[in-house]
């Protein structure tokens, strides 16, 4: 005969399940309304990478030149200015690991590439790269259509609000409620934003004497095993660009002169014998060494110690033009 007691508790809890689970629909259904909602805004944000990513959806036939790098080179180098037909790729904190990356899954989509413009900036070789849920893999997926996970990829990883939304959260106050504030970006169609002059020298209204007592952050620590790992990495991205017969141009990016003098020799040393290495062993590379160019690069083309305003672009740009010539 059934255990009557054992069913009716197996009922019991059957229907608590059901009333468990009501409960929860009921909770998180406005929870996950708002983000979706949120990431609906998110994607309407005209941000640098979306428009970089319609770009190059839209030109991929005639880009020759692709831009690597961290915001040095994203704040350095306006393709609008370029000689050939480019693209800046470049992004904050970006670093060799998803330069490589980017550059293996656009340069299918790229028949015409020539030139790789990408960076070794003073801490590039003893900075650590970036772990494989770095936020900005959803950005490179959604916008770029590249893979920097290096694994299978899900649903989630196309997310753009919730792989940073305190990110997304400021940028959508400031288009959304604050669309009138001054200072805002205008990006131009290459995504590269011509009114960023909004930095740490404006505000002190380039006066030099107020920024040499301003405070700044910059990274002075060596780190030998780093150092090891990203300079045979750095070689292993030049050696694939090699074998694609691709023309490559290093940029070492203008730094103010407060800046120079706080860097440390030894990674200085370091990472100028790497580039002196280079330049002998690879005849498809050249180097465009412009970090202590206190000649052409004045106080009023920094933004801030080591990013160029767009008036110093235009002039770091026109370098890049003069070295593209040499390569032809």
């Amino acid at each position: 005969m059934p255990d009557l007691k054992r069913i009716l508790s197996i009922s019991n809890f059957n229907k608590a399940q059901r009333r468990f689970l009501k409960y929860c629909a009921v909770f998180f259904a406005p929870v996950i309304i708002v983000y979706c909602v949120l990431e609906i805004l998110a994607l309407q944000l005209p941000i640098n990478y979306k428009i970089v990513g319609e770009y190059l959806d839209s030109h991929s036939d005639k880009i020759m030149l692709i831009g690597l790098g961290s915001s040095q080179v994203k704040c350095g180098f306006n393709p609008a200015l370029s000689n050939v037909s480019s693209i800046n790729l470049a992004s904050s904190s970006q670093h060799h690991k998803e330069d490589f990356l980017i550059l293996k899954g656009t340069i299918d989509r790229l028949p015409n590439l020539k030139y790789v413009l990408f960076e070794v900036s003073y801490m590039h070789l003893e900075l650590p790269y970036h772990s494989k849920d770095y936020w900005k893999n959803n950005i490179y997926l959604k916008y770029y259509g590249v893979n920097t996970f290096e694994r299978n990829t899900y649903f989630k990883d196309r997310l753009v609000y919730l792989s940073y939304p305190r990110f997304f959260s400021s940028k959508l106050k400031d288009y959304y409620l604050l669309s009138n504030k001054t200072n805002k970006s205008e990006l131009n169609e290459y995504g590269f934003d011509t009114n960023n002059y909004y930095g740490t020298f404006q505000k002190l209204h380039y006066d030099p004497d107020q920024i040499k007592n301003q405070f700044f952050k910059i990274y002075t620590r060596e780190n030998l095993d780093i150092f090891k790992t990203n300079t045979a990495y750095l070689h292993k991205m030049l050696d694939y660009m090699q074998a694609k017969k691709l023309k490559v141009i290093i940029g070492t990016m203008p730094l103010y002169k407060n800046y120079i003098k706080r860097r440390n020799p030894n990674v200085v040393r370091r990472r100028d014998s790497v580039l002196s290495v280079i330049l002998k062993k690879y005849n498809n590379v050249v180097l465009l060494n412009k970090e202590t160019d206190t000649v052409h690069f004045k106080i009023k083309d920094f933004l801030n110690e080591n990013h160029l305003n767009p008036d110093g672009a235009k002039k770091f740009t026109a370098l890049v033009n003069q070295k593209l010539d040499s390569l032809n």
